[in-house]
């Protein structure tokens, strides 16, 4: 009876034995009960389809977010783009299946991270491009700051930079692609620097030095004195000419400063103007002559460009080639020299008043060398000259010449003056006068005293 006992408690020990081993043997490549992997139970799932088990899951769980810069979020599915990963189970902590019911008692739980994931990459760059990126000519591209035209009162200022909203393609593909392969859930483009933005910003050195210097020539003022008016000239006028070089310094335009200058000249020159004369006699005459205020284009144009640089405000008279007595009335003045052709007489005029008359001889009228009828002056006076021509050469002791080889001296050779001589017997073009007239004459006159020839 006690072998019968012994004999059937070995049969069971033996049984539950067998069935262990058998159990255990159907545990083997399998995962154990209660196991937990990336929060999905795995219990008895084989091992050798784990990758692909966890690829599935992590295909159907991932979704990653893209926000643009208009705060338009555009969500990618790991089934959109066909997702697939790969995990390296071999590093899961090995399960001994001949203990499995300890896992049963212990259930454990695991997390493990892909070593890489793979997409279809068509798919996703339908997306990006049908989705995510703008349709061409939707968005406002960047515009470059710079500087604005002149503004009467404000002078050059910078026109910030517009940045806009149009993403760089290559970049925002790069940045999902990346944030697929790392698995990020969320993806703002605004924050990632993925917008195309203008090359030239409003700190731009030169920008800065070309608005400073501009408006720093901008400061200048020249008032022209015209005695009798004046005339204004600032930034409202001249602003069109100033030019920005490559270095952001400033430069004026010579052209149109040359143009200004041309323009001041046919509204202020006197010089070769008609002008009225009242003569001695008083009969009033038209005139016309180089005397007069004459503005050198070449001088005031430098000077001119030197003054807008300078940044100062200026008030000067024109820089002339010549210039009249006075510029309100008759600007020859009180003070000046006439010669009644017609009546072979000279007249000097001081203060208004006839201080000093002499005969004369003028040009020969006969021969075409009349003496030049206009109003002129006096270029400079000299003594003991010898005046060449193309067949003589007259010594004279008083010489003032005022216009193209004419002038006032002494004529030894003749014995008479005044009347009609000058008609058949007249001078190459000078006004001939008598020994003491034109002494006298001489130390009466200067350099610049207007001189009236008339018939």
């Amino acid at each position: 009876m006690k072998d019968r006992s012994v004999a059937i408690t070995l049969g069971i020990v033996i049984g539950l034995t067998a069935g262990y081993l058998t159990s255990s043997l159907f545990m083997k490549d399998k995962i154990m009960p209660g196991t937990m992997i990336n929060g999905s139970d795995f219990s008895m799932a084989k091992r050798s389809d784990l990758n692909d088990s966890l690829s599935v899951l992590e295909r159907d769980s991932y979704t990653l977010t893209v926000r643009d810069i208009h705060g338009k979020d555009v969500t990618i599915h790991g089934t959109d783009i066909d997702l697939s990963a790969d995990f390296p189970v071999e590093n899961l902590r090995v399960q001994n299946y001949l203990i499995y019911p300890y896992y049963m008692l212990n259930p454990g739980t695991y997390y493990i991270e892909p070593e890489s994931v793979s997409y279809d990459s068509a798919k996703l760059q339908s997306i990006i491009d049908n989705s995510i990126l703008p349709a061409k000519g939707s968005t406002d591209t960047p515009v470059d700051a710079f500087l604005t035209g002149y503004i009467p009162g404000s002078g050059y200022t910078i026109a910030e930079e517009v940045d806009g909203d149009t993403p760089d393609p290559e970049k925002v593909t790069k940045l999902i692609q990346d944030a697929i392969s790392e698995r990020v859930p969320f993806l703002d483009l605004s924050a990632s620097d993925c917008y195309l933005k203008a090359s030239i910003r409003s700190d731009n050195n030169y920008l800065n030095e070309a608005a400073s210097s501009l408006n720093d020539a901008l400061t200048a003022s020249v008032t022209y004195d015209f005695g009798n008016q004046k005339i204004i000239l600032n930034a409202d006028t001249y602003y069109p000419w100033l030019i920005t070089n490559e270095d952001g310094t400033t430069s004026v335009d010579k052209q149109k400063v040359d143009e200004y200058v041309t323009m001041l000249k046919a509204s202020t020159d006197t010089a070769y103007s008609t002008r009225s004369f009242t003569t001695v006699s008083g009969r009033t005459i038209a005139v016309k002559g180089p005397y007069g205020y004459n503005i050198s284009k070449k001088k005031e144009s430098e000077q001119l460009m030197a003054d807008i640089l300078s940044g100062e405000a200026v008030e000067r008279e024109p820089e002339y080639t010549t210039r009249g007595c006075q510029r309100s009335g008759n600007e020859y003045g009180d003070n000046y020299l006439e010669v009644d052709m017609s009546n072979q007489k000279v007249y000097l005029i001081q203060n208004g008043q006839v201080t000093f008359t002499s005969d004369c001889v003028t040009g020969n009228t006969s021969l075409g060398r009349g003496t030049p009828s206009g109003i002129f002056s006096i270029m400079y006076k000299a003594k003991n000259v010898v005046l060449r021509g193309a067949n003589y050469a007259s010594p004279v002791t008083y010489w003032m010449p005022f216009y193209n080889g004419c002038g006032f001296h002494d004529a030894s050779w003749r014995g008479s003056f005044g009347g009609t001589i000058y008609r058949y017997s007249g001078s190459h073009g000078c006004v001939n006068m008598p020994i003491p007239s034109a002494k006298q004459l001489y130390g009466m006159v200067e350099a610049g005293l207007p001189v009236i020839t008339y018939y």
